[in-house]
């Protein structure tokens, strides 16, 4: 008899509600009071604030965290009277067990593309090594197209892993103090190449409060910025890329604003909502022309929400071409000692082809405290738009026109060497107007027009893979290096005893005992020692774990001399010339 006056709604064992058509809550069993004990109205659902999608045959289906953090899957359907009956159904379990597949899917993904990156990295080194030999004009336009072909790969299997890793999860941000100027000067300069090989002008203009430390996670900045330049870079055939930096103080934060400019065909207005989903394009002809897989922007918009930032895509004001703006409020940074050196007032005057170039000049010298001037002052200029200068000069020399620096030299006239750097800048222009107190870097000048970076520099090489040791080993023999290789971590750290070494340059990935263990010991025998992580993969985590062994700089492979002495001049290796400060731009 009991049966016949059971409520089969009661007895359910999951959480169910009936609510009428405006939201209002009408009945509800014991397992739903039992999880929801808030009160339940049009605006407060017992979903919370996610957003149901639109019934479909009556029906919905969508996933909400309950009160207690456990995930619940809702079915939602329409009753013959009008109302709805919602049923929640625990799925925590499936979703971890989703989580986990990612991860190991992402794991597996990771290791399939460093696998992939290997042999690719030699034949892009390999491709490096023969473009310097001497080829005819066929044989120079093979190896390029290699060269090219293996970049483009290059870069669809780092956007393919670094858009897995976001998808599983894996991304978090490690916060520290920064100088957004400075991340964007170095990634302005690591793209500088793509840019001059494309005849395309690249140019940082910094605002006057740009200098400003701000803390954010650096890595992701620097990522979303390689990101947007680099396509900004690829869509622009005429003409040049323009990274504008400002940066407001807002009590103990600061409004950080980076607009990335270009010249190429721009985003259809209809096209701007969707450009930064997964393998979407702004035009399909553009995956034919260009390449890609339509992930970087993805990746960028996934990174600015991790970093609390805002991504967004308009057109130029003048002109055709697109503005990519990433803007975010960050904590300002306790220490803010950096100044700008001042040129109180100097009078420059400049000779430059490109409008966005000028530009960018005349923010960095307003930034330092000179000013524009039509006839006096200190003439900055290319070769090409003022062959002949009279009066205190500056030239302004892409890397491949250091061949000019002693016919300049022998006249008097400084140079700087593209991409500009502000600071580097005022101090050629002090040094045109003769201040005494100006150092315009004289072991530089002497050593710029210099290709043997590395001259005098003793280095010991670890790179298991043959191939990958032969290209290191000549790339940097060449750059005026002498080197010892080994094939495994111990070895390294035998060879380290013995010492007589400058810098060690290891490989993470080696048998025996891996990169991260040998430079551990390394640094325990040599505290001093500058110790470079040599990796194929360019991922955040590679990066943050060669940093916490101790080691002092990351590069990816194949190994470039003029990036390796780059980041060696920020040590003092107590030998005269041992570091030609010669590959840092102007």
């Amino acid at each position: 008899m009991l049966a016949l006056h059971m409520d089969p709604f009661e007895q359910l064992p999951d959480p169910a509600c009936i609510l009428d058509a405006a939201g209002e809550l009408l009945r509800a069993n014991s397992a739903f009071t039992a999880t929801f004990r808030q009160m339940v109205s049009p605006r407060r659902p017992p979903w919370g604030r996610v957003k149901p999608p639109a019934f479909i045959g009556g029906e919905r289906r969508f996933d909400a965290p309950a009160p207690d953090g456990s995930l619940l899957e809702w079915v939602e359907r329409h009753l013959p009277d009008g109302h709805r009956l919602a049923i929640a159904r625990d799925v925590s379990q499936r979703a971890s067990a989703a989580a986990e597949a990612a991860r190991a899917k992402t794991l597996v993904f990771a290791m399939l593309t460093h696998e992939l990156r290997t042999p690719l990295n030699g034949i892009l080194g390999m491709a490096g090594l023969l473009g310097h030999e001497p080829l005819s004009p066929p044989q120079r336009a093979y190896v390029e197209a290699i060269s090219q072909s293996g970049e483009r790969l290059l870069e669809l299997i780092s956007d393919a892993l670094d858009y897995s890793r976001l998808e599983a999860g894996r991304a978090a941000a490690e916060i520290a103090p920064f100088r957004p100027v400075d991340t964007a000067q170095g990634v302005i300069e690591l793209l500088a190449p793509r840019a001059r090989a494309k005849g395309l002008e690249l140019v940082l203009e910094a605002g006057p409060d740009a200098g400003l430390s701000v803390c954010s996670d650096e890595g992701r900045v620097r990522q979303i910025l390689f990101n947007l330049l680099g396509n900004a870079l690829k869509f622009t055939e005429s003409g040049g890329v323009s990274l504008r930096l400002s940066a407001d103080r807002r009590g103990e934060e600061a409004l950080v604003r980076f607009a990335v400019r270009d010249t190429g065909p721009g985003v259809a207005p209809e096209k701007r909502a969707l450009i930064f989903d997964a393998f979407e394009q702004a035009d399909s002809s553009h995956a034919r022309a260009y390449g890609g897989a339509g992930l970087g922007l993805a990746i960028v918009k996934r990174l600015a929400d991790l970093l609390a930032a805002k991504v967004s895509v308009t057109g130029a004001l003048v002109g055709p071409g697109a503005v990519f703006t990433l803007e975010a409020r960050w904590p300002l940074a306790p220490d803010q000692s950096a100044a700008p050196i001042g040129l109180h007032g100097a009078q420059v005057r400049l000779r430059v082809g490109a409008p966005m170039l000028r530009d960018a000049l005349a923010a960095a010298v307003r930034t330092h405290g000179g000013d524009i001037a039509l006839e006096d002052g200190v003439l900055v200029f290319e070769p090409s738009e003022a062959p002949h200068p009279k009066g205190p000069a500056i030239a302004l020399l892409w890397p491949d026109q250091r061949g000019l620096i002693a016919d300049l030299q022998a006249l008097g006239i400084g140079y700087v060497i593209k991409p500009v750097r502000g600071a580097s800048l005022a101090l050629q222009v002090l040094a045109a107007l003769g201040d005494p107190a100006a150092n315009p870097e004289p072991a530089r000048m002497a050593s710029e027009s210099n290709h043997q970076v590395l001259s005098g520099l003793r280095l010991l090489l670890a790179e298991d893979n043959p191939l990958n040791a032969l290209i290191a080993r000549t790339v940097l023999t060449r750059a005026g290096a002498a080197v010892e290789t080994v094939s495994d971590g111990e070895q390294a750290i035998t060879a380290a005893k013995n010492g007589g070494f400058d810098v060690y340059v290891l490989d993470l990935r080696m048998p025996v005992i891996d990169g991260l263990t040998a430079g551990r010991r390394i640094r325990a025998m040599h505290p001093l020692a500058p110790i470079v992580a040599l990796t194929a993969d360019v991922g955040d985590a590679e990066r943050k774990a060669a940093l916490a062994a101790g080691m002092d700089a990351f590069l990816t492979k194949p190994i470039d001399a003029q990036r390796l002495a780059v980041e060696l001049q920020r040590f003092n290796l107590g030998r005269a010339g041992a570091v030609g400060p010669a590959s840092q731009p102007g």
